[in-house]
């Protein structure tokens, strides 16, 4: 009987679930994002360059390697060139005072309007932050909706 029940209790040990080893992970910190547009209002038809300015807060670095990139996956009345913008290093960095971005890049879309109005462009946001402080390093990721103009 006493067999039977250190088997039983090891099978519920190795099956039970377990707790999430990130489940007590931090909220990644929320990145400014701002958006200019040439031209401010773009024509139907015409080609418009969206650049995205991210921003960390205060005490958050951004990582060149893996970067930093931008995936649309919902837009509205436009013709994009490109769903995804991409800036920093692909490959690792060997140099540790090259690891972050002193500023970041924007990232860069072109866009066609296919109608006159405000359109919207929706999509994730996604980099590898580092707490300047601590020096906790984590990915992060965020939702963003852009605007775009025309006429």
């Amino acid at each position: 009987m006493k067999s039977w029940l250190l088997i039983f209790g090891l099978v519920v040990a190795v099956c039970a679930p377990q707790a999430a080893p990130n489940s007590k992970k931090k909220a990644a910190p929320t990145m400014g994002v701002r958006v200019e547009q040439q031209p401010g209002t773009a024509s139907v038809g015409q080609t418009a360059r969206i650049k995205v300015h991210v921003t960390p807060p205060e005490g958050i670095r951004l990582n060149r390697y893996p970067g930093v990139t931008l995936e649309i996956d919902k837009n509205d009345g436009l013709r994009l060139a490109a769903k995804k913008a991409f800036v920093g290093s692909t490959k690792p960095i060997s140099d540790v005072a090259k690891f972050g971005f002193e500023t970041v890049d924007p990232l860069l879309f072109e866009v066609v309007p296919t109608s006159p109005g405000t359109h919207v462009m929706e999509g994730t946001l996604k980099y590898f932050y580092c707490v300047k402080k601590s020096g906790y390093c984590a990915p992060g990721q965020q939702r963003v909706r852009l605007t775009v103009k025309a006429r």
